[in-house]
């Protein structure tokens, strides 16, 4: 399987983020939080099920702290042989200790919350972080014995043209990361951000201007020889994300943790974000409260193949027939108007017109 773990817990949150979270209360991550994520296991009947890949996203996982990040790993699966293990990181908490602990505890690959390396737009942004902080980060980490980092970017923040963005790009490439991920903001209800723009403060960018600034990634990322594998992803060969690249392909994944999210088979469960029920039922021996949605096969089968197209390297016209001469001919149809293509390989992918309005793309479907 594909372990997916929510940490939710951070220091403060940041003005755009819609993720779940909670303020970080130190003596319960280190001692009951990584019991109660075995219990979880446990109850789920996945304690001798070794996964391929484990995720540890959040929140701000950083938040455990070495000896958190150590007790976590002593409740949790023994993964597969040559398993990728990722964690998320934010560059301010990135310590020697930190690192030492992750390394030892077989975490593999690291993903950090880079964002800007422009210190005016990680201030709008709400980021603990500093342009300085993501380069120290990154040493202390390859002086740990990491070499598989990947860093993430904002592109299309308001007030902050493509000429910000290209320099976070070069200052990020600097850095020789094997992979990065370019995510135009987005904005989520709920959030301060999103106030702003309600109140008039903020105004987002057109939509010429973030495909401007997509574009602009794009070319910087592929002329640097990584490939863009997925809408908002490039990696240099061999170090594409295991974890997502499952997710996206259709395979099943686990999430353990409050509001964590699973699919396995036609089931789908998510389970409600509030820290404070999920903890009350595992201390009770019960599995936390969840959202339980079983889809018909049709519409799981529907579901993994629109979710296969935000890859680079698509669906096969067999696949698109198996759910019914109609896919198909939507393909051709698509292909028409230039947002698809075959490839030779017999897949039909996202050309780059495709992958700006891939959403589009796959309601036809």
């Amino acid at each position: 399987m594909n372990l997916y773990i929510h940490i939710p817990f951070c220091i403060s949150r940041c003005n755009y983020c819609g993720f779940y979270s909670e303020s970080a209360d130190h003596g319960f991550i280190n001692s009951d939080f990584p019991k109660l994520l075995q219990t979880e296991i446990q109850l789920r009947d996945k304690a001798d099920v070794s996964p391929k890949t484990i995720y540890l996203g959040g929140g701000t996982p950083s938040q455990l702290g070495a000896g958190g990040i150590s007790a976590l790993f002593k409740n949790l699966p023994h993964p597969q042989p040559g398993a990728e293990i990722t964690m998320e990181l934010n560059p301010a908490d990135v310590t020697p200790e930190l690192a030492q602990a992750m390394f030892s505890c077989g975490v593999t690959r690291v993903s950090m919350g880079a964002q800007s390396f422009d210190n005016a737009c990680l201030s709008f942004l709400g980021r603990r972080h500093r342009a300085s902080d993501i380069s120290r980060a990154v040493s202390t980490l390859c002086h740990a014995g990491f070499s598989n980092i990947s860093l993430d970017l904002i592109a299309a923040v308001p007030g902050f043209d493509s000429d910000s963005l290209r320099h976070s790009l070069e200052q990020a490439l600097t850095l020789s990361p094997k992979h990065i991920s370019v995510y135009a903001l987005s904005i989520e209800e709920g959030t301060p951000l999103a106030h702003d723009v309600a109140t008039g403060t903020v105004h987002p960018l057109p939509d010429d201007e973030v495909l401007e600034q997509l574009a602009v990634a794009e070319s910087a990322l592929c002329h640097a020889g990584m490939r863009r594998y997925e809408i908002s992803n490039y990696a240099f060969e061999g170090f594409e994300c295991r974890h997502n690249l499952g997710v996206w392909r259709g395979e099943d994944y686990v999430g353990i943790g409050p509001a964590a999210a699973t699919r396995e088979g036609t089931v789908r469960r998510l389970n409600y974000p509030d820290l404070q029920r999920w903890r009350e039922a595992l201390e009770s021996g019960v599995l936390p409260p969840a959202q339980i949605e079983t889809l018909s096969r049709e519409e799981d089968d529907l579901e993994r193949f629109t979710t296969r197209l935000r890859l680079a390297e698509g669906q096969s016209a067999d696949s698109a027939t198996a759910l019914g001469r109609e896919r198909l001919e939507t393909f051709r149809r698509l292909e028409k108007i230039g947002v698809v293509e075959l490839l030779e390989s017999g897949t039909y992918a996202l050309t780059p017109r495709g992958m700006e309005v891939a959403d589009a793309v796959m309601a036809e479907f």
